[in-house]
């Protein structure tokens, strides 16, 4: 007999009600029986009816996949031998799970036959390395399925059962699967494993390490991949008339895409290929005409369509849009978003971006980088990009940094582009002490008395920069000796330093793959409550989708994962990973997370992190219209119940948040906020302490 039968006969199934064989549907009355109601038309089919008499009109293993998917996101640590009424003890093999399944349970202590198996809880089995949420819910479903057999004990080991231990076939499995991808990646010669060796690892050894690091997409039976061209006029080639007049007028047409509708095309075709290559080579945007470069059939006619296949493309795919000749992903408005947040990770405290030194690190030439700048409306001032013009001290910084000596009021005035007058400027810097004022009237930047490498490293930027990325040592020197005031061997060391190196006599921007850390202090919308860290996001299209998505450098440093690594975390929902291996770093997909907290596109959550290396997902705390300012700036922040925030502990909780230690004065807890560019909470602190003496 076979568990995973697409029909069961009657005859195999228990005649015993549902609730009898699983007790844990009893929970599930009054409106929580909607759930269950949905998966079968009898009304309380799971009181009434035995699996047996469910069979004649419904796929029971389907209902059991359903209720598996309840089991484990309602139910984490229920043990399975309390959520079903009898325990069977047969072989695991038994259970025909698949490969990734069988490798998982394969892992855990005294799981060999299901009598110990029905000893775990959904929590448990995500415990296991390497354990999934498909994973875990097929071998949810497969203990349900045995409960419901009228004689589990029949079951029998398959004969064709690989001779292999389960791990061993999922490794080769997995091999395939990544050799394909880097097919479709057009990198056949990259090393599909990588091995890390201890000093002093015996010859024999390094050997083997050499071996499997020899081992490539081009070394496996892996098939060519097909041309999504062609699939795609198939495809269209089959359809009737009306289905073909359908799919050309959404082709044609100029309504977007429905979001809500599946992708057209699924990973596995040529089509979904395809996009899925285009996505990594895009993230999140590029120039319409070097991606033609790079893949010419993107420029060919769709047969039957008569449009380019790009137009198709991003007409069939809402992942995958094209707008004013940029390709983005998954649309302008995230790839628009995304922008925003890298140039956050490289920002000064006064708001300055030098996009020399982001077009470093991400993928984007450097014209096509300043032309999306352009069309994402960033403000530029002497080649740098200011992100912080809102306020006039904000502006007269950024200025002043970019600029780098002192400047009369008037001067700074008419730098700083502003209709205001003197006055209206010099009142808002006067008040600010990111600001100072010299005896002759010129304005400067108090950090610059502070923080001489700071300042030195900016001058260095700007010379190095208007010479197009390399500039003489010698007049390097000159230029720091003369402002700063430096020996000559003193400005050589910095030019050689940092973010700089010299080659050849020249001084250039120092090659760097991924962006450099950032003091968690200094990252919008990161908060630390006791030892916990809570990251504020707003769920987009691509976290419902399951796409992983990238992550302050601050959330990668408080975790421990260094560039090129990557780091697991453990989750009441399975393991968590967080890759750092481009640019920035990514987290894992958290759809599993949104669905089981029912959270919808546009609102707001936390992405938790626990020492010892715990993950979670919580919602934004909703507070009333009527509360006061401060309580809802604490929800801002992370608090879960700020209305039991005692009134002396709220400044204190403010401070705590963005590493203040035990600062409680409120103008300065509100400095800190503003220096984060924290909008809304900054406005919300305003509106309680704007008149409170500090």
């Amino acid at each position: 007999m076979s568990l995973w039968s697409t029909a069961l006969s009657p005859g195999m199934l228990s005649e015993y009600v549902w609730l009898d064989l699983m007790p844990w549907l009893d929970r599930y009355g009054s409106a929580r029986n909607a759930q269950l109601a949905a998966l079968v038309p009898d009304e309380r089919w799971w009181e009434r009816r035995s699996p047996a008499e469910t069979a004649a009109s419904a796929d029971v293993v389907a209902i059991c996949g359903e209720l598996a998917r309840i089991y484990v996101t309602e139910h984490p640590d229920l043990a399975f031998s309390t959520g079903i009424a009898d325990t069977v003890d047969v072989p695991v093999a038994a259970l025909g799970l698949g490969t990734r399944a069988a490798a998982t349970v394969a892992r855990l202590p005294r799981a060999a036959t299901t009598a110990g198996l029905l000893g775990y809880t959904p929590a448990a089995l995500f415990s296991a390395r390497g354990a999934g949420p498909e994973t875990v819910h097929q071998i949810v479903q497969a203990v349900l399925v045995l409960a419901i057999l009228r004689d589990p004990a029949s079951l029998r080991v398959a004969t064709d059962a690989p001779t292999l231990p389960p791990a061993l076939s999922l490794l080769i499995d997995d091999l395939v699967a990544l050799a394909r991808w880097r097919g479709l990646r057009a990198d056949p010669d990259r090393p599909l494993v990588r091995v890390e060796l201890e000093d002093g690892t015996p010859e024999e050894i390094q050997q083997v390490a050499a071996r499997i690091a020899a081992l490539t997409a081009r070394d496996l039976p892996v098939p060519a991949p097909h041309r999504a061209l062609d699939e795609l006029a198939a495809y269209v080639a089959g359809l009737s008339a009306p289905e073909r007049d359908a799919i050309r007028r959404r082709v044609l047409g100029d309504e977007p895409p429905d979001p809500d509708a599946p992708s057209t095309f699924a990973f596995g075709t040529a089509v979904g290929d395809l996009l899925a290559a285009l996505r990594v080579d895009v993230r999140p945007v590029a120039a319409l005409d070097r991606m033609l470069g790079l893949r010419p059939e993107l420029a060919q006619p769709v047969p039957g369509l008569d449009v380019p296949l790009w137009r198709a493309l991003a007409r069939l795919d809402d992942r995958f849009e094209v707008v004013d000749g940029w390709v983005a992903v998954p649309g302008l408005a995230e790839a628009e978003r995304r922008t925003h947040a890298l140039l956050a990770e490289f920002e000064s405290p006064n708001g300055v971006v030098e996009p020399a030194a982001v077009a470093v690190v991400w993928d984007l030439p450097a014209a096509e980088f300043a032309a999306w700048l352009r069309r994402c409306g960033v403000p530029m001032f002497e080649g740098r990009a200011l992100t912080r013009r809102s306020a006039f001290a904000d502006h007269a910084a950024a200025v002043l940094e970019v600029i780098g000596d002192p400047l009369p009021a008037a001067e700074l005035v008419d730098r700083m582009g502003t209709p205001a007058g003197p006055a209206a400027v010099i009142d808002a810097i006067g008040a600010d002490e990111r600001f100072t004022l010299s005896e002759d009237g010129r304005w400067s930047l108090s950090e610059w008395e502070t923080d001489e490498a700071g300042a030195v490293r900016g001058r260095i930027a700007r010379i190095v920069d208007a010479d197009g990325g390399s500039a003489d040592l010698d007049r390097v020197v000159d230029r720091l000796v003369e402002r700063f005031g430096v020996s000559p061997t003193s400005a050589r060391i910095f030019a050689g330093s940092g973010d700089f190196e010299i080659v050849d006599g020249r001084v250039r921007r120092r090659r760097r793959t991924h962006v450099s850390i950032k003091p968690p202090h200094r990252t919008r919308r990161l908060y630390r409550l006791g030892d916990v860290w809570r990251l504020r996001v707003t769920a987009t299209r691509d976290h419902l989708r399951g796409a992983d998505f990238p992550v302050p450098s601050a959330v990668a440093g408080v975790i421990g994962c260094a560039p090129g690594r990557e780091v697991s975390l453990s989750s009441r929902l399975g393991t968590q990973v967080v890759r750092w291996t481009g640019a920035s770093p990514h987290l894992g997909s958290v759809r599993r997370f949104l669905e089981d907290l029912g959270v919808d596109e546009g609102n707001e959550m936390f992405l938790e992190f626990h020492p010892g290396g715990r993950f979670d997902v919580l919602p934004l705390r909703t507070v009333a219209d009527n509360a006061e300012p401060l309580r809802k700036a604490l929800a801002l922040i992370g608090h879960s119940a700020p209305e039991i925030v005692p009134d002396e502990g709220v400044a204190p909780a403010f401070a705590a948040a963005v590493g203040l230690g035990d600062e409680t004065r409120p103008r300065r807890v509100l400095s800190a906020y503003r220096a984060r560019h924290e909008a809304e909470v900054t406005a919300l602190l305003e509106q309680a302490w704007v008149r409170v003496p500090s």
